[in-house]
C-alpha cells in the first residue's frame, strides 16, 4: 500500500465525472488525496452525486477577462498555504493554471490529463510547467508541441474521456419530464465564457435553437445550459418551444431519452455519440476527438442551422438510433478504461517524489 499524497484540482462538471473514479482508485491504493475546486453552477450537484469530497477554494470570477484574472490570482494566493500544508508529491489537473503554477512554485510535479489542445489559453498557463501530459490516443504529439513539451513527456490512453464514466454505473440525478409520445432533440449550449470562444459568432446558438424550433414544433426540444444567465436568456427567447432546465440534470439520463443530440461543445457530444445517440456537432472550432468520432460514423458536422435541422430530420427516421447504438457499443468496447492507467501513473509519480 502507498502512503503518497496527491492533489487534484477539479474545475468543471466534466472533470468531476472524469476524476471521481481516478480519485477512488488512488484512495484504494492508499494514496491520500486532496481534491480542490471552485464554485460553478453545474459542478457542485454533480460532485455530491459522485460522492467526490471537494474543498472549495476561490471562485472563477465574472464573465470578463479582468474579473477572471483577479479571481485566479486571488485563488492562487489562497491555495498556496493549503497545498503547502498538505504536502502532496504530485498535482493533477486538466489545465488549471492555478494548480500548475502553485505546484511549480512549491516544487511539486504537475501531471496534466487533457483532451483539449484547442483550449490554448488554459493550456499555455498549465502545460508548459507540467511534468507530464496524458491524453487520448487520437490526439497527435504535434498538437502539444506548441506548449513546449518533449515527446517523452506525453503519454496516451486508448479511450476518449467519457469512457471513464460510461464504463461505470451512472451517478444518477433528475431528468426533465418529457412527453413520451414525442421524439426528443437535446441541444447543449456552448461554453460561452471560455477563452477559446472569444471572436466566435455570439448569435450562433440562437440561430441553431431557432432553426430547430421552426423545423420541429411538435417534438420535445431541450436546451441544456451551463450558466444561470444562459438559462434566463434561453427561456426568455425560446421558452415556448424548449424545455430549459434550471437545475443540473443527469446527462446520461437525459441522453438515454434523446433521439438526436446537437452539441456546441466537445465532451457531451462525445458522450452522446458513445451512448449511441445520433449526434450533430455544431461546435465552432476543430476537435481531434470529434474528427475521430466522425471517422467511425458516430458524429456528423453541420456548418449551418439549416444543415443541422436537415440532419436531424434524417436521424429521426426510425432505424438510425438502433444502428447507432450497435456501432457505439462496438466503439466504446474497443476503448480501454482510462482510469487505471491514469491512476497508476499518478501513483508512480507520487511515489517517485
Amino acid at each position: 500500500m502507498s502512503s503518497s499524497r496527491a492533489w487534484v484540482d477539479v474545475l468543471t462538471p466534466k472533470q468531476v465525472l472524469f476524476f471521481a473514479p481516478v480519485v477512488d482508485d488512488l484512495k484504494r491504493s492508499g494514496c491520500e488525496v486532496l481534491v480542490t475546486s471552485r464554485r460553478y453552477r453545474e459542478l457542485e450537484p454533480l460532485a455530491r452525486r459522485a460522492k467526490l469530497d471537494l474543498k472549495f477554494v476561490g471562485e472563477r470570477g465574472g464573465r470578463g477577462v479582468e474579473a477572471q484574472l483577479i479571481a485566479a490570482t486571488e485563488r492562487q494566493a489562497e491555495m498556496i498555504p493549503i497545498v503547502r500544508d498538505f504536502r502532496p508529491a504530485v498535482a493533477v489537473s486538466v489545465a488549471s493554471g492555478v494548480c500548475a503554477r502553485v505546484a511549480y512554485g512549491l516544487r511539486i510535479k504537475h501531471v496534466a490529463v487533457n483532451d483539449s489542445p484547442h483550449s490554448e489559453i488554459a493550456g499555455r498557463l498549465a502545460i508548459p510547467v507540467s511534468y507530464h501530459l496524458l491524453c487520448p490516443w487520437v490526439i497527435p504529439y504535434r498538437a502539444w508541441r506548441k506548449f513546449g513539451l518533449a515527446p517523452s513527456q506525453v503519454s496516451t490512453y486508448h479511450a476518449l474521456d467519457p469512457a471513464a464514466w460510461l464504463k461505470r454505473k451512472p451517478i444518477g440525478g433528475p431528468v426533465p419530464k418529457l412527453d413520451p409520445r414525442k421524439k426528443t432533440i437535446t441541444v447543449r449550449i456552448p461554453e460561452t465564457d471560455a477563452p477559446y470562444m472569444i471572436g466566435k459568432d455570439a448569435s450562433w446558438s440562437d440561430s441553431v435553437l431557432r432553426s430547430l424550433a421552426e423545423a420541429f414544433p411538435d417534438l420535445n426540444l431541450v436546451a441544456l445550459c451551463r450558466y444561470d444567465y444562459q438559462v434566463e436568456a434561453v427561456k426568455k427567447k425560446f421558452g415556448r418551444s424548449y424545455t430549459v432546465p434550471s437545475y443540473v440534470v443527469s446527462g446520461q439520463g437525459l441522453l438515454a431519452a434523446t433521439d438526436v443530440f446537437v452539441g456546441m461543445g466537445g465532451t457531451m457530444s462525445a458522450e452522446a455519440a458513445l451512448m449511441g445517440v445520433p449526434t450533430i456537432s455544431a461546435f465552432q472550432g476543430s476537435l481531434y476527438t470529434e474528427r475521430y468520432l466522425r471517422s467511425v460514423g458516430l458524429v456528423v458536422r453541420a456548418a449551418t442551422p439549416y444543415a443541422i435541422a436537415s440532419d436531424a430530420k434524417r436521424f429521426l427516421k426510425r432505424p438510425f438510433k438502433a444502428n447507432y447504438a450497435k456501432e457505439a457499443r462496438r466503439v466504446l468496447d474497443s476503448m480501454e478504461d482510462p482510469v487505471p492507467k491514469i491512476a497508476t501513473f499518478i501513483l508512480k509519480t507520487a511515489e517517485q517524489g
